[in-house]
């Protein structure tokens, strides 16, 4: 009988040798973009790059570094050129790989590079909030503090499970993204509260709002890979 955590992973069929970027998966962020990268190779190494963009943003909003918020802007646009070879791949092979897989995977690429700008748009909003010393309170950086966490974290299983077939991961992320929508929806309240109460400056609203959208922009963008992923396991044709 088949084990129902198994998932059929379409990059997997895409391609067999996936399980070779495992030793190295920790510094995929550092590969530069190329021609050479299978869909697969580049889809891990651009969740890879925004892995290490989340874990360089979630400490900027209290050090407030320049240099690095310079190197997530790097980074994002390595992933928005490496989503541009990645889509281009899978439509020349769409008449290989088959038109069911091929609707599944093609969409991978540009939502990945969706979530690159939305953390695009958390840069921004530190680069102002920095330029013109607008202060947020302790609790908006606790707040901060979690969402980044929780993301990183949604971020690595989601990579995680174009390597390991597994539900049970894809389970998880589900669980997780409820989480980080309740955490955003919490942030919001308590962020009205503390503008109603005198404690928020204007200013500091509109840039606390905007990462708070951002986050959710982030979370259905995986919402919706995770659903893809689940479809095809549960469609009974592959090809």
């Amino acid at each position: 009988m088949k084990d129902q955590r198994y998932v059929w992973n379409p990059f997997r069929m895409i391609s067999p040798k996936l399980n070779s970027e495992v030793g190295r998966i920790e510094e995929l962020y550092q590969i530069p973009v190329s021609e050479s990268h299978s869909p697969a190779e580049s889809v891990l190494v651009m969740i890879s790059k925004l892995i290490e963009v989340t874990k360089i943003l979630s400490v900027c909003f209290v050090g407030e570094s320049a240099v690095k918020l310079k190197e997530c802007e790097r980074l994002t646009q390595e992933v928005h050129h490496e989503e541009h070879l990645a889509t281009s791949s899978l439509v020349d092979s769409s008449s290989v790989i088959g038109q069911n897989l091929f609707k599944i995977v093609v969409r991978f690429p540009s939502r990945i590079e969706r979530i690159g700008v939305m953390f695009e748009n958390i840069v921004t909003c530190c680069r102002i909030k920095i330029a013109e010393g607008i202060p947020f309170s302790d609790k908006a950086l606790a707040e901060l503090s979690g969402l980044f966490s929780l993301t990183l974290d949604i971020l690595t299983n989601l990579r995680d499970s174009l390597i390991i077939p597994n539900k049970v991961v894809l389970q998880h992320i589900q669980s997780q993204g409820r989480k980080l929508r309740q955490q955003v929806e919490d942030a919001r309240f308590a962020h009205w509260e503390r503008l109603e109460a005198g404690y928020c400056s204007p200013q500091a609203s509109s840039l606390y709002l905007g990462i708070l959208d951002a986050f959710n922009s982030i979370n259905q963008y995986v919402g919706n890979m995770r659903e893809s992923l689940i479809t095809f396991t549960d469609t009974p044709e592959k090809s």
